[in-house]
């Protein structure tokens, strides 16, 4: 389990509890890397957090939102850019599900760019692309802002993934 205060785009932007959810190491042979996790019925929960990080770079690179249920804007608190779109509730998977809404960072490696795309549940978001800043771990993370839940009440357990093509 990991602080908030180790991820400041999750604590400044008020998440209470966050969680690491493995590494992956990006390279010039990296064609694509991603973060999927689920998240539990989500029409009690206020926010979700749900990021990928290089916190230690030195050429930072974060592509991570927060996702208001109540009102269903989606946050980039990455790079401050303000709200990438809105969630359409009428495409929710049926809250009989243990963890119901997908939540899954795609990134695309391609020449000096990495191109993020944002699904949640069967909707997609395009989020900023970045120059791609050499060899990096990235960090996959995920967390909410209910006082009295745990990670695991909230979410499954997530998966990173990448594919690297053959020299």
């Amino acid at each position: 389990m990991q602080t908030t205060h180790d991820i400041p785009c999750f604590e400044n932007n008020g998440a209470l509890v966050a969680r690491d959810y493995g590494k992956i190491s990006v390279t010039e042979v990296t064609n694509g890397f991603g973060f999927h996790i689920r998240a539990c019925n989500p029409l009690a929960h206020p926010s979700l957090f749900i990021g990928l990080t290089t916190l230690n770079a030195l050429q930072p690179v974060t592509f991570a939102v927060r996702v208001n249920l109540e009102s269903g804007e989606i946050w980039d608190i990455g790079n401050n850019t303000g709200v990438l779109g809105w969630l359409d509730r009428d495409l929710w998977p049926s809250a009989t599900e243990e963890y119901p809404l997908v939540l899954r960072w795609e990134i695309e490696h391609t020449g000096h760019s990495l191109i993020p795309r944002l699904l949640i549940g069967e909707e997609e978001w395009l989020y900023p692309s970045v120059v791609f800043p050499g060899d990096a771990d990235f960090t996959a993370l995920a967390g909410h802002d209910m006082e009295d839940l745990t990670i695991s009440d909230v979410y499954s357990p997530g998966y990173v993934w990448s594919l690297d093509r053959l020299k």
